[in-house]
């Protein structure tokens, strides 16, 4: 009996690593659960932004709104099939909260100075974009640097859907994951939907 749990333990031991190795082949999912700061003054914002002013006859008109505070929160969701170690591609929604005041100005009036600060505003944006993510490569099985691109559409909220913008892009040109077994950690710099400065985990299955 002895000898045969002996031989039972040393087939494990043999065998781990095969299994190991089978089980990370398998992985071709990755879903990752983010969150991060970004600026108001992004690509896709700054395009809302020129609509609140009009040209009538040469003269502008003062915006509609101000925005107080130039940043605002993120938090993303992201599903990718893993094609090989170093392509992903999939779908990302991402959620973004802002705030503003509205403008109270004279009828007749276009300048900013002549108006008054009306009442608080929140925004919430939703996107949901198609998204690559390319992986560099993998540095002592720990450190993976990559860059991530994506292209979607954007949903404004404010007491309802008041808008639908295209194109809302995400462009990510480093970023940093530290791998685990079937989880990762990731940190990354860039501009769009995710975040100028965002962070996270993922899973990967």
């Amino acid at each position: 009996m002895k000898r045969l749990c002996l031989s039972l333990v040393a087939a494990f031991l043999l065998a781990a690593p095969a299994i190991a190795e089978d089980a990370k082949k398998q992985e071709r999912f990755a879903i990752d659960v983010g969150g991060g700061f970004a600026t108001y003054s992004s690509l896709i914002a700054l395009s809302i932004d020129m609509q609140n002013w009009d040209s009538s006859d040469g003269v502008d008109e003062p915006a509609d709104e101000t925005h107080p505070e130039l940043n605002y929160v993120v938090g993303s969701l992201g599903a990718r099939y893993i094609f090989t170690p170093n392509i992903e591609a999939g779908i990302a929604a991402s959620y973004e909260y802002y705030s503003s005041f509205a403008q109270n100005c004279p009828e007749g009036k276009v300048s900013d100075s002549e108006c008054s600060r009306g009442d608080f505003l929140d925004h919430h944006l939703v996107h949901i974009a198609l998204e690559g993510k390319f992986n560099w490569f993998t540095l002592f099985d720990i450190l993976r640097p990559y860059s991530r691109i994506g292209i979607g559409t954007m949903l404004e909220f404010d007491s309802g859907l008041e808008s639908v913008s295209l194109p809302s892009v995400q462009l990510t040109p480093v970023g940093l994951e530290f791998l685990f077994p079937y989880v990762s950690v990731y940190a990354e710099l860039g501009a769009g939907y995710r975040g100028f400065m965002s962070g996270g985990i993922a899973f990967r299955i």
